[in-house]
């Protein structure tokens, strides 16, 4: 995103700068956040002047479909996930072209960037691993696995050899006991 608007000052300035895109993460990212997706991550961002020289704020937001596993049965499950931001912004000169999260002097997050031309690639990709949910089922009447590994909602009638006893309870003993 180009914000050299955004830094100008100069009357008639633009207060904002929007873009919106698809983002597909090379495999690196991918694998470095534990992310597989079915597509791109559609997003879009704004960047607002905050009346400051060098303060703004990004707000925005990513959608797309991330592949998870199944916590029953361990097959693939499409999952649309939605995630939106908000960071305050400020630019620092320098070389580096990605947004770096760091902490100001009260504890909160800010954004810092260095060059007009602005990558924000890797928070949008981080912003959506974690909005991932830990867990899903491909549906919620999901039988599992056997004890040896069958998937049983496409074999329901799978029995597992190993026979499971109950054990009696420890507290068996104690049920005729009169207090």
């Amino acid at each position: 995103m180009n914000l050299a608007a955004l830094l100008r000052h100069s009357p008639g300035a633009d207060d904002d700068v929007s873009a919106e895109g698809a983002l597909e993460p090379d495999e690196d990212v991918l694998q470095a956040l534990a992310l597989r997706l079915d597509g791109p991550i559609e997003w879009s961002l704004q960047v607002i002047n905050a009346g400051g020289d060098d303060d703004f704020v990004v707000t925005g937001d990513a959608h797309g479909t991330a592949m998870l596993e199944c916590r029953r049965c361990l097959i693939d499950v499409s999952t649309d996930v939605h995630t939106s931001l908000v960071y305050a912004m400020r630019y620092r000169p320098g070389d580096a072209t990605e947004v770096q999260l760091v902490d100001d002097e009260a504890g909160e997050d800010v954004l810092e960037f260095a060059q007009p031309l602005v990558d924000f690639a890797p928070l949008l990709a981080q912003v959506f691993a974690i909005e991932q949910p830990l867990t899903v089922l491909c549906r919620e009447d999901c039988r599992g696995l056997s004890i040896d590994g069958v998937n049983l909602n496409d074999h329901p009638d799978h029995v597992a050899d190993e026979r499971v006893q109950e054990k009696a309870s420890p507290f068996e003993k104690l049920k005729d006991i009169d207090l």
